[in-house]
């Protein structure tokens, strides 16, 4: 390894530099950029600048120009962000100012004489870069990386526009060929590259955790004697991963509620199920994991878990990309992956439909049931009955470790899970009180009852054979708002005689509410019940203002209603009510294992084929056999029997890890069926005689 200083145009002048694929494409966004021009602007004369660091990594073969000069090829292992901006830089500026373009010219600096860039991305935008960035050509940007190239220098075309009366572009440039100074570290490999790459402070966008874990592992697999064949697989699959998350650029707008840490921590959740601490710190974490195996020496099981990591990590990836790219789905899956990314709240239920997407994406049917699934799950338990955004995170994660894990885990399995936790928290009683609350309109978000009315109205016309004027994603835009059907504010000579006196418990409940256009409810919103339902075309031009002649559904039925009193609110938030729970059902089994008054029953059934093995996973089976087999024992204790089965998919750890979780989660479930119970701390199989 060397480590010199120089200016940016000595650096230039030293070879071609090469940004390899595997590398994150363009990202500066126009923060970066302004600060660029800013520390060039204010430099004091005479002074110098550090621009930041720049690790390369030496090709074995040289370049050959046209006129047959031989020149080093350096790969950019750190640095390319700043160095592809201050090439488009100095173009933009040679473009500005004759001289500094003759200057650029004549050093050859930016291109080589009827040959390539100095500087040169690999992959997909190579050609955009070399003949649209720094050519004449006008070709349209197709990757999210091309969009910022191409703002970022239209970017300083305006910047250089407005500061030419404060300082030229000759004195610009100036400053960045020769006042710039870089910290330039030259390694023989990758590997070296990574153990420095995490200790350098990286000026610009700050490193990720995805961009910190490729450093390390390529670090740990060259400590633990990996060779070139994962060293190109790491950087590989890392490539993949970087186009997969071009997603976050041109994605659903629902992506942007997540990040790339994101992705990687609900890959850890996939293939390490949950506890929480690991979760959070899943960098961390894996870096224990292999510095323990490095330092036992287990150099096959570092290398071969790097190997595993990454490659599962690229599934994840990859997984994600699908789910947030509806359009690229068809049918039912399409319209139900859609109606899920619109309601939102997905961090805890991703997971599941990462693993999903992974193990059962070739059946589109399959997968659609799991989407509807979920946004039950999400809409019962988070938008309708409030409940904190971490609630069921851990079973839930745990649910897509077993979905991803095990080869014997069906769909309906799948299905049976994410009801039962859906009705351990919201299940129909609860569902429908939040339903009725008296609070309803206070007590759930505007965009959640909005969606509840759009799908409500969207029933409606369907009995009526009706089209649907309005999509999802209008009703929920803030065009339109939750109207009460009797106002707020209703003058008392208007409030329905078996209303008086009560109306406050009333005129915020779900049978009083509908949806609105917000010009609607701004104007006509106030008015009583028998003006909205019917406006003559004498009193107002505008026909739109009457229920009787609205465009939505869930507004133009109420002209049908004679009198808007107490029995009609109650009679029409029973209907709603009743939709509701159907179209958001629970219909699996609420019981996960099969009816029985012993756990022995469900054991021998089983066994001798009396039971469908789509509603017994193999983890289950094997806990209720040691429980069987070992009554009395304490959780270690089980945990241990179960996993000594031979054809247990449980592991043993003799410290607790998730396999323990999974058999505490299962012998939990049998206790709530009344098939275990517990006594200081042992576990018993139920006999019916407790």
């Amino acid at each position: 390894m060397q480590t010199h200083s120089q200016d940016l145009e000595s650096l230039f002048l030293d070879g071609l530099f090469d940004i390899p694929e595997y590398q994150r494409s363009y990202a500066w966004e126009t923060s970066q950029l302004d600060d660029l021009i800013d520390d060039l602007r204010y430099l004091p004369k005479d002074r110098t600048h550090f621009f930041g660091n720049v690790i390369l990594d030496k090709e074995n073969e040289s370049y050959t120009t046209e006129s047959g000069r031989q020149l080093t090829v350096y790969r950019i292992v750190d640095g390319q962000q700043r160095l592809t901006t201050a090439l488009i830089l100095l173009d933009v500026l040679g473009e500005h100012d004759d001289s500094v373009h003759t200057a650029l010219d004549e050093a050859n600096l930016i291109q080589l004489p009827r040959d390539r860039p100095r500087l040169l991305p690999q992959g997909q935008d190579t050609e955009f870069f070399q003949d649209c960035i720094l050519g004449s050509m006008n070709l349209e940007a197709s990757t999210p990386s091309q969009t910022r190239l191409e703002n970022a220098r239209d970017h300083f075309e305006t910047k250089i526009e407005e500061l030419t009366d404060e300082v030229s572009p000759l004195q610009l440039a100036s400053r960045l060929r020769y006042n710039f100074q870089l910290n330039v570290v030259e390694v023989d490999d990758d590997s070296e590259a990574a153990s420095i790459f995490e200790s350098i402070n990286d000026r610009g966008k700050p490193l990720s955790s995805l961009e910190k874990t490729k450093s390390f592992l390529m670090y740990m697999q060259n400590r633990a004697g990996g060779g070139q064949a994962l060293r190109d697989q790491i950087n590989k699959r890392f490539g993949g991963i970087y186009r997969d998350l071009n997603v976050f650029e041109n994605g659903h707008s629902r992506v942007t509620d997540f990040t790339e840490d994101s992705v990687q921590q609900f890959h850890w959740g996939l293939y390490n199920g949950f506890d929480s601490n690991e979760y959070f710190n899943n960098l961390d974490t894996l870096k224990k994991r292999l510095h323990e195996k490095y330092r036992a020496g287990e150099y096959d099981q570092t290398r071969s878990t790097i190997d595993n990591y990454t490659a599962g990590l690229r599934e994840a990836a990859t997984a994600f990309d699908s789910i947030f790219r509806p359009s690229q789905k068809s049918g039912r899956l399409q319209k139900r992956l859609l109606r899920l990314l619109t309601l939102g709240r997905l961090a805890n239920i991703l997971p599941v439909l990462l693993a999903a997407e992974l193990r059962f994406g070739d059946n589109p049917n399959d997968l659609t049931e799991i989407v509807a699934a979920c946004e039950t799950l999400v809409f019962r338990m988070y938008a309708i009955d409030r409940r904190r955004s971490d609630t069921g995170q851990g079973k839930l994660i745990r649910l897509a470790h077993d979905i991803h894990t095990s080869s014997e885990y069906t769909v309906k399995m799948a299905i049976q899970r994410l009801e039962s936790i859906t009705r351990d928290y919201t299940d129909d009683d609860r569902f429908e009180r939040a339903l009725r609350s008296p609070d309803f309109y206070n007590s759930v978000a505007s965009r959640d009852i909005r969606y509840l009315f759009f799908h409500y109205g969207q029933a409606l016309e369907a009995e009526d054979r009706e089209s649907v004027h309005q999509n999802l994603e209008q009703i929920l835009s803030s065009e339109f708002q939750v109207e009460h059907v009797l106002a707020q504010a209703l003058d008392e000579t208007h409030i329905p005689p078996d209303l008086q006196g009560e109306y406050e418990d009333f005129v915020h409940r779900l049978g009083n509410l509908t949806v609105a256009s917000r010009y609607w409810n701004s104007t006509y919103g106030a008015i009583p019940f028998d003006q909205k339902k019917r406006v003559s075309d004498v009193e107002d031009e505008n026909r739109q203002t009457a229920y009787a002649n609205s465009m939505l559904k869930v507004q133009k039925v109420l002209a049908d209603i004679e009198t808007f009193d107490r029995e009609a609110i109650e009679r029409r938030e029973s209907e709603i009510v009743e939709f509701a729970l159907k179209e958001w059902s629970l219909n699996a089994d609420p019981r996960p294992f099969p009816v029985a008054t012993e756990l022995r029953d469900i054991y021998d059934a089983y066994n001798q084929g009396d039971v469908d093995e789509a509603e017994i996973s193999p983890a289950e089976l094997a806990v209720m056999r040691a429980l069987l087999d070992k009554p009395g024992w304490a959780l270690r204790s089980i945990h241990k029997k179960a996993a000594s089965y031979e054809d247990s998919p449980i592991e043993w750890t003799d410290r607790w890890s998730n396999q323990r979780t999974s058999v505490q989660q299962i012998l939990y479930e049998l206790r709530r069926e009344g098939l275990a119970y517990t006594k200081q701390k042992s576990w018993y199989p139920a006999t019916g005689e407790e």
